[in-house]
């Protein structure tokens, strides 16, 4: 009844009451009897039916009783916005990050990259060292020094060997040794962050768990320098014996590496799409819930809250959050983005590359970049067909009022559509021509990783005069005017370079800058400190000084902050040299990212086989000419004398079948046309063949 159903199990008698409670504490009953019964229907009544539980991998509800009567796990009934009532089954788990000392100044910590079973059996983990907590020792604050204690000292690294030390047919299994003592000390640790991944458990089938994950910096006496393994040992059994439980593997490695395998085997958590967000505070608790800050948004020349859920509601971009349940989360924003290659039919081997960009304020800034427009996702899958319309819009946009290079904008007087002959934009063709992605953080969106889908389409454009540079002058509707050249592939690429050249010198001084602001903090640090010193003798010693006490204090903040400023200048100098966002994510991870396009993967192979085809065509009709302007016995004599008797009859297919993609691609491309525009006749077509 209502006066005994169960708001927590497994929780302290102060947070916990009636038929919950009494259930997890009361002894005298077989937990597989009558309290693993009672659990099942408890669940059942609540919408969690235990059907299938303890078969093939999943656990039995005996398992989760134990976990609640050791206090490993709780489980908590929740009401959701609609009125449902859910259990959640919440456990907690310590992430540990261990480093020695000097190790935890350079940002370079142990991980567990394999497990061995005490049977031999070996499987990756790609983890850091991690306890579970039970529900007394919440909240972690109050237990965090003897929880990391227990963590390194009692279980994951109790015994230090080396990293030869493996279960092997031919190699005996190590023993316990019960006068053995853990090398390893706890010395300090600090709190870094927590987090909360919620999914379906995979042991206890439709039953939602919460996974509380508090990560932890321990910093640690005796561990070996050199990479190195570990034994864990299971509890004593009743004869007091214990077996060998795991090895594990412990590799050095920098935080940005670790980061990179964690978010192995993520999976996508969330897609938060138009609808999912009823306002815009709505939206900014969610990010700072998945760990954006956004203080800076709106600041700064940064967009702010308003504009991304703008994109969202517009479906512009979709957020997306990834990770798994022990791993690090990861949130994504996701565009959609379609590219325009333009050229001249008067100079195909040319292009329209957009090279900087004004504002209708003034301001201008370089972007090097093609002519592009975000996909709305509203009605995919795209098609071809879809892509061009979107590409005739955005032609017709930006191209319709051409100046010279040297027009600019006026801040405060934008010109008035009207005042300016509109151009007139053809599209002769417009074919898509591939697509890629690319991962950045976000210029508008601060501290937000961002996806971009790329499309690329070729289009054919009668649109601009030879030294008239395209300019959009519809500042009248708050656009920015873009201003573009035409370039070669070559040209570009040079462009290119130069600028990742500029860019990697000023990083080059910037770490250098860096490094010289350090060594000064750190001199100056060293320079108080014996301030301090002295500050503190001539306290102790003369009276004087007893008015003014805090003076050693004072000196003793300044070095904490100075100290402090030191290794902010020193982590900025390692960030300096780090890889790109997508180089920091694992391949398989960008691949599942990656695998949701706004078209379906037949569009694109048409679109590919189409290209080979014409290609292969214009080959074609190359050899089409030369083999019609010989006579046909020649033809057929040359190809005899140039290969082996085995093989005229396959040279006399490939080459016909060559004429007939020939013949097949020319018409198509060229005869078809040709009738429409020029009126030609069927019989000059087939004349000109």
């Amino acid at each position: 009844d209502a006066e005994n159903d169960m708001r927590l199990w497994g929780g302290n008698a102060s947070n916990a009451r009636g038929f919950g409670w009494g259930f997890a504490h009361r002894d005298g009953y077989d937990d597989r009897g009558a309290y693993t019964k009672a659990l099942s229907s408890w669940l059942g009544a609540r919408g969690c039916p235990t059907t299938g539980w303890g078969e093939g991998n999943t656990k039995s509800v005996a398992k989760l009783w134990k976990e609640l009567k050791l206090g490993e796990a709780s489980l908590e009934l929740w009401k959701t916005l609609k009125g449902e009532v859910k259990v959640l089954r919440s456990t907690h788990v310590l992430r540990g990050k261990v480093c020695s000392k000097a190790s935890y100044e350079r940002g370079v910590f142990l991980f567990n990259t394999w497990q061995q079973f005490g049977d031999g059996r070996k499987r990756t983990r790609n983890g850091l060292l991690s306890e579970k907590l039970s529900t007394a020792e919440v909240p972690l604050e109050l237990h965090l020094h003897e929880v990391c204690k227990r963590a390194v000292e009692e279980e994951e690294m109790q015994v230090v060997v080396e990293s030869s030390v493996v279960v092997g047919p031919n190699s005996r299994v190590p023993g316990f040794d019960p006068e053995y003592k853990c090398p390893l000390t706890v010395i300090d640790q600090h709190f870094v962050d927590y987090t909360i991944e919620a999914e379906e458990s995979k042991s206890f089938l439709g039953l939602l768990t919460a996974y509380h994950l508090y990560t932890v910096d321990i910093v640690c006496n005796g561990l070996p320098s050199i990479d190195f393994n570990t034994l864990e040992f299971e509890d004593p059994d009743e004869h007091g014996h214990r077996k060998l439980k795991y090895v594990h593997a412990w590799n050095w490695l920098d935080w940005p590496r670790i980061r990179r395998y964690l978010f192995e085997g993520s999976t996508r958590k969330e897609a938060m799409r138009k609808g999912s967000f009823r306002s815009e505070a709505e939206l900014e608790t969610w990010l700072r819930q998945v760990g954006i800050d956004t203080n800076q948004w709106g600041k700064d020349g940064f967009k702010s809250v308003r504009d991304l859920l703008r994109e969202v509601e517009n479906e512009e971009a979709q957020l997306e959050l990834w990770g798994r349940h022990d791993g690090v989360s990861l949130l994504m924003r996701v565009v959609h983005v379609l590219q325009l290659r333009v050229a001249d039919p008067e100079r195909p081997n040319k292009f329209l590359v957009q090279s900087w960009v004004q504002t209708k304020e003034g301001r201008a800034k370089t972007i090097n970049r093609l002519m592009s427009k975000k996909l709305s996702c509203s009605q995919v899958p795209f098609d071809e067909e879809r892509f061009t319309q979107v590409a005739q819009t955005v032609l017709h946009a930006q191209l319709r009022a051409l100046q010279d290079v040297h027009f600019q904008l006026t801040p405060g007087k934008p010109p008035v559509r009207g005042s300016m002959a509109e151009n007139e934009v053809t599209m002769l063709s417009a074919t898509l021509a591939g697509m890629h992605y690319d991962i950045e953080e976000s210029p508008s969106f601060k501290g937000m990783q961002t996806m971009y889908h790329m499309y690329t389409m070729e289009s054919s454009v009668l649109a601009f005069r030879r030294g008239i540079s395209p300019q959009l002058t519809s500042t009248v509707l708050g656009a920015p005017m873009p201003t573009a050249r035409q370039l070669s592939m070559s040209e570009t690429l040079d462009i290119l370079h130069s600028k990742a050249q500029a860019i990697e010198r000023q990083d080059a001084k910037r770490r250098q800058a860096l490094a010289a602001q350090r060594r000064k903090v750190e001199e100056t640090a060293q320079d108080l400190e014996k301030l301090v010193a002295i500050a503190r003798r001539l306290s102790d010693s003369s009276g004087e000084f007893s008015a003014d006490g805090d003076l050693p204090d004072l000196l003793s903040g300044a070095v904490a902050s100075l100290r402090a400023i030191g290794e902010a200048s020193q982590v900025e100098e390692q960030a300096a040299s780090y890889s790109t966002a997508a180089e920091s994510l694992p391949p398989a991870m960008l691949s599942k990212m990656a695998g949701e396009t706004v078209f379906s993967e037949s569009v694109m192979e048409e679109a590919m086989a189409r290209q080979a085809s014409t290609g292969h065509g214009m080959r074609s009709v190359r050899c089409i000419s030369s083999a019609l302007s010989m006579d046909a016995t020649d033809f057929l004599s040359d190809m005899t004398s140039a290969r082996s008797a085995q093989k005229k009859e396959a040279t006399f297919l490939a080459g016909l079948t060559d004429v007939l993609h020939g013949i097949l691609s020319w018409s198509a491309r060229v005869v078809a046309p040709l009738r429409v525009s020029n009126g030609l006749k069927e019989t000059m077509c087939d004349g000109t063949l």
